[in-house]
């Protein structure tokens, strides 16, 4: 009994008490302005190369069609 009384009490008169008065939120309100814009970093899909689908090639090829200087 005497552990829920001095429970219930601190809650009891933290209900009754009046409540703080909240800040203004200035940070807030320019954090949620549209006419701050900031621009987009350039995403993954800006460098995008579509390869079309094909049968699979042996990995010898495959490795010396990509390798550096492949093209000479």
């Amino acid at each position: 009994m005497k552990y829920r009384f001095a429970a219930l009490v601190p809650l009891a008169l933290a209900g009754c008490a009046k409540p703080l008065v909240l800040p203004d939120g200035g940070a807030l309100v320019r954090a949620a302005d549209p006419k701050l814009v900031a621009p987009l970093p350039p995403g993954p899909s800006v460098a995008y190369k579509a390869h079309a689908i094909s049968e699979p090639l042996d990995w010898r090829q495959l490795n010396d069609a990509q390798a550096p200087g492949s093209g000479t």
